[in-house]
């Protein structure tokens, strides 16, 4: 006969940052989607996880970040999106585009480590922020202020991502959730380095997430406005040297006329 547990502990164990040394427990609806189905699929919840803190390094600020948190920004309909340090001033009409509500959106400017700290944790205990973007200030921060990140923001139920360099990527922190993104020509490079509760032969794999078309770069001019199943058999070379040679061909018959005359 099966022992049932305490009520205290049962109502403990169905929390969804519990971990149990190798599996945490996955509520139906504590994770939601990231927009990318492959990044999906490699998370503990099926998406980002709710009350927790994640962590993302970048080698640079602007290595896709907003690719890869906008479909869940839009996703949501209730609550402040607030971003603190954003290290340029977003464009509106790009937002706007993306399907954001800016009228939901707030900005703000913390450069001190303290004023961070402190606007990160009585923003991230607040019932009305549902997203907080929030990049790192030039001071660095150690494990007992990221700590105190992760504890914040476990009294939320909203969803909290610290962006850091990638020098930081060889340090310990107590975040739930750690990511490294990158981008190349074509595609966003996503690699998960910590996953509490994760199977350990995800991590450190790159999770490559196609570029939307509008932010690929421009083709070769002989390739514009052509598909790849339109394109000409014969080279760009080769087709300019016909043509020349048809606009050579009709000068010398023009040049022959006039002579005649």
């Amino acid at each position: 006969m099966t022992q049932s547990l305490p009520p205290d502990l049962e109502q403990l164990l169905l929390r969804g940052d519990i971990w149990r040394g190798t599996k945490a427990y996955v509520q139906g609806d504590y994770g939601q989607d990231t927009g990318h189905p492959l990044l999906n699929s490699c998370l503990v919840h099926q998406g980002w996880p709710h009350g927790c803190l994640i962590e993302i390094s970048q080698q640079e600020f602007g290595q896709g970040e907003w690719l890869l948190l906008t479909p869940s920004l839009c996703k949501s309909t209730q609550g402040l999106q607030i971003l603190i340090n954003p290290p340029a001033l977003p464009f509106a009409q790009g937002l706007l585009q993306a399907g954001l509500n800016l009228d939901r959106l707030l900005i703000i400017n913390a450069p001190a480590k303290n004023d961070f700290l402190a606007a990160f944790v009585e923003i991230a205990r607040a019932k009305a922020c549902s997203h907080l973007l929030a990049w790192q200030p030039q001071q660095a921060l150690n494990y007992t202020d990221v700590r105190k990140c992760v504890l914040a923001s476990s009294e939320g139920s909203g969803l909290y991502w610290l962006l850091r360099p990638a020098r930081v990527s060889t340090q310990h922190s107590p975040a739930h959730l750690r990511l490294h993104t990158r981008m190349s020509a074509d595609t966003l490079e996503v690699t998960i380095t910590k996953q509490k509760g994760g199977e350990q032969s995800l991590l450190n794999r790159p999770i490559s997430l196609p570029l939307p078309r509008a932010w690929l770069g421009y083709q070769p001019h002989a390739h514009l406005d052509t598909t790849p199943d339109s394109r000409p058999a014969t080279t760009p070379a080769t087709t300019l040297k016909k043509t020349a040679k048809k606009s050579t061909d009709k000068n010398t018959t023009k040049i022959t006329h006039l002579r005649s005359r």
